[in-house]
C-alpha cells in the first residue's frame, strides 16, 4: 500500500515537473518573439529614415555633377543603398535580418566614402539632418540589440538543458537565432553632422602622429635623466 502511494506521488511530481517544464519553454518562446517584435520594429523604423538620406544626398550629388556626362561613384553608391533598403524590408527573422542590416551599412559608408572624394561635392544641411537621424537610428537599434540577444541567448540554454531538451523537438520549438548585426557598432560611421566622415584621430584618440611621438619620447628621456640626478 505504502509502495503504491510512494508511486502514486512520483509519478505526480514527475509530471508536474514536466507541465512546469513545458510551460517555461512556451513562455520563454513568447519573451523571445516579443523582443523580435520590439526590434524589428525599431529596424524597420530606422529604415523609414533612408527614402529621405537617399534623396537628399541626390539633390547634393546631382549639384555636383551638372556638367557630368556619367553617373558618379556617389549615384553608384546610392543606388547600392536603395537596393539594401529593400533587402532589409524584406527580411524576416534575426539571422537574415542582421545580414541584410549590415549590407545596408556598408552602402551607407560608402556613400560617405564616394562624397569625399567626389570633385564638388557638398553636404546640405537636409543631408546632413539626414544623416545625424540614422546615427540616431542605429543608436535606439544598439540598446534593443543587447536587450533581444540576451532574451535569445537565456531560451536558447534553456532549450539545451536537461529535461528541457526532451519536450523541444515533440513541441516543435525552433532555436531563437540572435542578432548578430554589426551595423549599430559601426555607428560612428553614421555620422556627417560634421562635415567629414571621422579621421583615424576621431576613431582612436590613443594614435600619436609622429610629432606626438617625439615629444612623448623627449618628456620620458627628461623624467630619466631627473631620477638618475636623484639616484646620485
Amino acid at each position: 500500500m505504502n509502495l503504491s502511494l510512494i508511486a502514486i506521488v512520483l509519478v505526480g511530481l514527475v509530471a508536474a515537473l514536466c507541465g512546469l517544464v513545458v510551460a517555461n519553454l512556451k513562455a520563454q518562446q513568447r519573451d523571445v518573439q516579443a523582443a523580435w517584435n520590439r526590434l524589428d520594429g525599431l529596424r524597420r523604423r530606422g529604415m523609414e529614415a533612408v527614402p529621405a538620406f537617399v534623396a537628399a544626398v541626390s539633390q547634393d550629388e546631382a549639384a555636383a555633377q551638372r556638367a557630368a556626362s556619367s553617373p558618379s561613384v556617389v549615384r553608384r553608391a546610392l543606388d547600392d543603398v536603395a537596393a539594401a533598403s529593400r533587402a532589409s524590408a524584406s527580411a524576416k527573422d534575426p539571422h537574415a535580418a542582421a545580414a541584410a542590416d549590415d549590407r545596408l551599412v556598408q552602402a551607407i559608408e560608402r556613400v560617405y566614402a564616394a562624397a569625399e572624394v567626389e570633385p564638388g561635392f557638398v553636404a546640405s544641411p537636409a543631408s546632413r539632418k539626414a544623416s545625424a537621424q540614422l546615427d540616431a537610428a542605429m543608436e535606439t537599434l544598439a540598446h534593443e540589440q543587447q536587450i533581444y540577444n540576451n532574451v535569445a541567448t537565456i531560451a536558447a540554454n534553456a532549450q539545451r538543458s536537461f529535461p528541457a531538451l526532451l519536450f523541444v523537438k515533440r513541441l516543435g520549438l525552433p532555436e531563437p537565432q540572435r542578432y548578430e548585426s554589426e551595423a549599430a557598432a559601426r555607428r560612428a560611421a553614421l555620422d556627417w553632422t560634421r562635415g567629414s566622415l571621422p579621421s583615424l584621430a576621431d576613431a582612436s584618440p590613443h594614435v600619436m602622429n609622429p610629432q606626438m611621438l617625439w615629444a612623448s619620447s623627449m618628456a620620458d628621456t627628461a623624467m630619466d635623466d631627473r631620477t638618475d640626478e636623484r639616484r646620485r
